[in-house]
């Protein structure tokens, strides 16, 4: 595949007047598709940014401009001490088609992950991640996919012809979907209905104040995550101006970044993105100046990774077996001596799947199951596996 029949190049003009050193900043660290220097030896590196503008054609100016708005924060924040090679391989091309798109940022997205490069996807409507799931779809694998929204985009509208993202990949084609989380629903703005059948289903959903009492509890589930997007309107518009469904509620700037650094440590996720920007009700940039962030602290986050598996060698672990009187299934839970983390064991009586899968859980889950109780994660990975 030529990455420059899929892309237009972008010029980027950075303001260095904060630092002594050129070379402190991100911006001297970045490859950059321009035209002088069109894409070529990607293979090398290890994430690529993906600018993808608005499917409406009225607003693809303010989509191209609000992309370089991004960029420009983002490549004038500061570098890293530790190796990390970014490609930013510009906008996409837009297709003669909404089809068109579709399969150009699917195609791009097999293209990356087979190339174990990870893919950060910027742009407008949620609706990207329609493509992105179908990457691996097309690539015949099974996946967890994180949303961080505060509302669950389930609908379809026969009258209209719509269906959203979410529809497509959870309610028709949910062949390669394992397992759906939502973090930071508010529950005004969703439908009990659908969170019922979501739970029903055995996915997960997580209301706003849930997560924000415990910020770190999220850690194992972006742990566990193959797919994840961040929605800006899970952010409170106080904090983020520029969305296209604001609202006074929701996670403050620090604690998006928090959540976003858990999503770059995440050895298993493969592809990583943040949508529902809007330029035009942008004030001073915030928004752009937010989303620049979270994605620095993405970065952060994917360079200082630790793969860790317990079951490949267990020496570096502590194992515990509970017995919940509720039930007859003993649980094996992992805590990482280097880093603390922790992991559950769940048996599989599928002959289709391993006999064991490890997923990732938090120590209050440890402490839940030794008092007789049974995590809620881990019975329905159980359920989904069994």
């Amino acid at each position: 595949m030529n990455l420059n029949d899929y892309f237009d190049p972008i010029d980027i003009k950075i303001d260095f007047k904060n630092y002594i050193n050129v070379k402190d900043q991100l911006f001297s660290s970045v490859a950059i598709n321009t035209d002088d220097n069109r894409i070529n030896n990607i293979e090398s590196y290890n994430l690529a940014i993906i600018g993808v503008t608005d499917n409406q054609s009225e607003n693809i100016s303010d989509s191209i401009k609000g992309l370089e708005k991004i960029r420009k924060y983002l490549y004038s924040l500061s570098g890293f001490s530790k190796k990390v090679k970014i490609y930013d391989l510009g906008n996409l091309k837009k297709g003669k088609t909404a089809n068109d798109n579709i399969i150009a940022l699917r195609d791009v997205i097999v293209e990356l992950i087979t190339s174990n490069i990870i893919p950060l996807i910027i742009g407008g409507s949620e609706d990207i991640i329609y493509p992105n799931y179908l990457a691996y779809s097309k690539l015949d694998k099974k996946v967890n996919f994180v949303s961080v929204d505060s509302k669950i985009g389930l609908a379809e509208d026969r009258n209209k012809d719509y269906k959203s993202a979410l529809w497509k990949i959870i309610v028709e084609e949910n062949e390669s979907l394992f397992s759906f989380t939502n973090l930071g629903y508010q529950s005004h703005f969703v439908n009990s209905g659908i969170s019922k059948y979501l739970s029903n289903q055995l996915h997960f959903v997580y209301r706003l104040g849930n997560i924000r009492s415990k910020i770190k509890d999220t850690e194992p589930i972006f742990r566990d995550a193959d797919i994840i997007g961040i929605n800006i309107s899970a952010v409170r518009q106080s904090e983020a101006f520029g969305q296209i469904n604001p609202s006074p509620n929701g996670l403050y700037g620090e604690e998006i970044c928090q959540m976003s650094k858990y999503a770059g440590m995440s050895s298993k996720l493969s592809s990583f993105g943040v949508y529902d920007y809007c330029y035009r009700s942008d004030i001073n940039n915030q928004s752009a100046h937010l989303i620049a962030q979270i994605l620095w602290y993405f970065i952060e986050g994917y360079i200082n990774r630790v793969v860790e598996y317990p079951l490949e060698n267990e020496r570096d672990y502590k194992k515990y077996i509970v017995n919940p009187y509720s039930f007859e299934q003993k649980l094996v839970f992992y805590k990482s001596e280097k880093t603390e983390r922790w992991w559950a064991e769940v048996p599989s009586f599928n002959s289709d799947i391993n006999k064991q899968i490890l997923i990732s859980c938090t120590n209050d889950d440890y402490i839940l199951a030794s008092n007789g109780d049974v995590p809620e994660r881990w019975l329905k990975f159980f359920q989904k596996i069994n």
